[in-house]
């Protein structure tokens, strides 16, 4: 790897130096990642409506830059790396446009400070939350995203090199906090991702869907995803070698209906953003940081022998162990207080002896005395 631009401060203080840990990468990132919006120059308003939206469905762990900004990503990663390291972010979503690539998003994910991968996909097609009637969802919320893909593409999410890291990056984009369960109120918001279909509006059933969706229409609305996605000719063959099929990212609201038993109905609504993304140039990690970035906590087995300290076995197979202790000092030794223990200001052990063979004695002669 690449020496960092900004050597990391040394801490001077305890609370410095958690803070720093913090920063560092760790086995089992509970926490979601802060992603950074990035937009170059001369961007398009595709570009612009697709960093805004996305932007709604990151927050609030997302950082937007209000300037525009000379990057490169694939000649130049600098300026990532400074931005990653400043702002404590391993994601950043930057909106391109040239003529060569117009209307483009380029997806990067850093580990230890440094940018690991990157990924640009071409806008096709883009319809804002705007466009869709309805109850939109509270911001925060993390999606539900379902993985399809339309025949003969129905393995390529598992197979495809560049599939896999798209699929690998949206779920790293939009992880929340980790939890145990997820209780049905919580699930707001489905995220549909299917690959294959055509990328233009073209069949009759394409634009009807579309249009009831963007009425807000119910059961037309969730249809219109399906025609979407339809290809124009049933029979149409896929040509994978040329070019990629494209990916179509759906957002749906989650109603809960009743049904009369214990679990509710679910239907979807439409909510947006909807996208239609091609796949373009990737740059996969190297081995070795892909290797150390994946490495999982190891799981200590039940049958390895737990290491004791201060624990061994004698000559006779008996087990020993060693404790040690201060010396425990005797005088103040809490105990009970009873009246007559209580010792007399300025009375000494010998006294107290001499004083109780005193009153022995005296109490001898009285009780002669007495008995004369």
């Amino acid at each position: 790897m690449a020496t960092p631009l900004i050597a990391p401060a040394k801490p001077r203080n305890a609370r410095s130096k958690r803070a720093l840990d913090a920063r560092e990468p760790q086995l089992v990132e509970k926490n979601a990642k802060t992603a950074l919006i990035v937009r170059t120059n001369g961007i398009s308003e595709k570009v612009k409506v697709a960093l805004s939206e996305l932007n709604q469905l990151k927050k609030p762990h997302s950082i937007t830059f209000s300037k525009a900004n000379e990057v490169r990503p694939f000649e130049d990663t600098s300026s990532l790396n400074f931005w990653a390291s400043k702002n404590d972010a391993s994601l950043f979503l930057i909106g391109t446009h040239t003529k060569k690539r117009p209307h483009g998003l380029i997806w990067a994910r850093c580990f230890v400070g440094e940018v690991m991968e990157l990924l640009e996909v071409g806008i096709e097609e883009v319809m804002a939350m705007s466009s869709f009637k309805g109850i939109k969802s509270n911001t925060g919320s993390v999606p539900l995203f379902h993985f399809s893909a339309v025949e003969p593409h129905s393995n390529l999410w598992d197979t495809h090199p560049t599939f896999t890291q798209f699929k690998s990056l949206l779920l790293d984009f939009f992880r929340g906090h980790e939890l145990d369960g997820v209780a049905h109120k919580g699930l707001e918001r489905v995220v549909s991702v299917t690959i294959g279909g055509s990328s233009s509006l073209d069949d009759q059933a394409s634009k009807e869907g579309v249009e009831g969706a963007v009425g807000g229409k119910g059961k037309a609305a969730v249809e219109s995803v399906i025609g979407a996605i339809r290809p124009a000719n049933a029979n149409q063959a896929w040509d994978e070698d040329k070019s990629l099929p494209v990916v179509h990212f759906r957002t749906y609201t989650v109603h809960f209906m009743r049904s009369g038993l214990r679990q509710p109905r679910v239907e979807l609504a439409p909510h947006g953003p909807h996208f239609t993304f091609s796949m373009r140039r990737s740059q996969a990690p190297a081995a070795e940081v892909w290797k150390e970035a994946m490495k999982k906590q190891e799981k200590k087995s039940a049958a390895s022998n737990k290491k004791n300290k201060n624990v061994d076995i004698d000559e006779m197979g008996d087990k020993v162990g060693r404790v040690y202790l201060n010396p425990q000092d005797l005088s103040k030794l809490q105990s009970r207080k009873f009246k007559g223990l209580k010792r007399k200001p300025g009375e000494t052990d010998d006294a107290e002896e001499g004083g109780d063979d005193a009153a022995d004695e005296d109490g001898e002669g009285s009780s002669k005395k007495r008995r004369a």
